[in-house]
């Protein structure tokens, strides 16, 4: 298994999942007894290891040579072998330990094998561990190292819709990867890179870069990264209102995911077919549908999935005109976003908070709220929402009357919305100035606008 394991990364070019087969080899040979071939295929690992700049894995090598000539009896090669190892250990081991007093050496061990702990939220605390542990990799020379942290810190900054240094920072990590073979986590960086133009809305570009991660998953035979790719694709599609298509391509990827046993991704499905669902306003099917989800995400202990199906509850019952309900469920959504650090989903649930009091023809306290959204979605960085409050705001003045400052708001929006390329809201921006123009009985100018 290991051999048609170790033979498919290098057909695929991961250097670093060949070397992991190559030493996976090497210790089942050491548990067959097998000790000359086990000795041949660690040393093959820590070279291995050594040419991608991975000295975790080449000590870790060396230290199962020096157990295999322990269990030969020889001695004094077995101390070498093992002195050698204790060295290089203690040298990261040190380094971090320099940077991370308090930290036990478990966790250490842990960030060096990249498997970051959870801060729950707290980003301030997870970038600070992160970019310090990222700065010891570079010091001890582990590029493998360096480059998973960069993957993480990109992950806070789209929480935080600090979308351009997300990219930055993702590029950097991709590029990383390809240089040390490791064609899985460049796919991953692709994916990443989508999910950044998925959220500015920047969708035909969204598109193409998940084909490339879906393609790039499918060489190296990863379902689930391919299936997870679909399930974007078919949100995308969901975004762009082709619901037969999305609904298509997420049922597929939801049957890949119950196939591999992955709970989370389906559950995830499911939302998206709920927000299909409520998109083409057949709203009873809708709840049902994120009814489901939102148990499903609690019993596996998801706040923030729960959170977005309370967000799209709340678009049904606001859809029925149900204002007190809606907003008993955004205020929940808000809540929980606020308490797990997504400042994004909490700042979308302020601004459609502002949309109930709107919808309730409470415009003063509604301008209060969309301001107070717009506020915090320029505290984020997100130019697509505050384009989006531009937009309220202007159809929120329209409704008083005040025409000259609705004007400006929507050209505003509208400038807003062609900034980062969404047509469709920049139109909608037009058509509502054209209304304004026509209220005002400005004909001529009201039909060269819509037109």
């Amino acid at each position: 298994m290991f051999q048609e394991a170790r033979s498919r990364f290098k057909d695929i070019g991961d250097q670093l999942g060949a070397a992991q087969c190559v030493k996976s080899l090497g210790d089942l040979l050491g548990l067959e007894t097998r000790y000359p071939e086990a000795r041949v295929m660690l040393l093959k690992a820590k070279s291995a290891f050594e040419n991608i700049g991975d000295q975790l894995g080449a000590a870790e090598s060396v230290q199962c040579l020096g157990k295999i000539l322990q269990m030969e009896a020889k001695y004094p090669e077995a101390r070498t072998m093992l002195l050698e190892a204790k060295s290089t250990f203690e040298n990261i081991g040190d380094q971090l330990g320099a940077e991370f007093g308090g930290v036990s050496r478990d966790l250490r061990a842990a960030w060096a094998k990249g498997n970051f702990p959870d801060f729950q939220g707290k980003h301030a605390e997870a970038r600070a561990v992160l970019l310090e542990v990222k700065s010891t990799f570079e010091n001890i020379g582990d590029q493998l190292g360096v480059a998973q942290c960069q993957q993480h810190l990109s992950k806070i900054l789209q929480v935080e819709a600090k979308y351009p240094e997300a990219r930055a920072m993702l590029l950097e990590a991709k590029s990383a990867f390809e240089n040390i073979g490791s064609q899985l986590s460049a796919a991953q960086c692709v994916r990443g890179l989508s999910s950044i133009l998925k959220m500015e809305h920047k969708f035909p570009e969204a598109r193409a870069m998940l084909l490339e991660a879906k393609s790039a998953f499918e060489n190296i035979g990863d379902q689930l990264g391919a299936a997870q790719c679909q399930r974007s694709l078919g949100d995308i599609l969901r975004m762009e209102a082709k619901y037969s298509e999305a609904r298509a391509m997420v049922l597929e990827a939801k049957s890949t995911f119950a196939n591999i046993g992955d709970q989370l991704d389906a559950v995830q499905c499911l939302l998206i077919l709920g927000d299909i669902l409520l998109s083409e306003a057949k709203c009873p099917e809708a709840r049902l549908v994120l009814l489901e989800a939102k148990s499903a995400f609690e019993n596996i202990g998801d706040q923030l999935g729960a959170a977005q199906c309370l967000q799209s509850l709340s678009d049904i019952l606001q859809a029925e005109g149900k204002y007190p309900e809606a907003r008993e469920m955004l205020l929940e959504a808000k809540s929980t976003c606020e308490n797990i650090g997504d400042h994004l989903i909490a700042a979308q649930c302020v601004q459609s908070l502002g949309d109930i009091l709107q919808m309730e023809g409470k415009y003063p306290e509604a301008r209060a709220m969309v301001l107070e959204a717009k506020s915090e979605f320029e505290n984020i960085g997100s130019q697509f929402g505050v384009a989006q409050c531009l937009q309220n705001l202007g159809n929120i003045l329209w409704m008083e009357a005040k025409y000259l400052e609705a004007k400006a708001m929507l050209l505003e929006a509208k400038s807003g919305f062609e900034n980062i390329g969404n047509q469709l809201c920049a139109a909608q921006c037009q058509q509502s100035l054209g209304n304004i123009l026509q209220m005002e009985a400005n004909h001529f100018e009201a039909r060269a606008v819509i037109l």
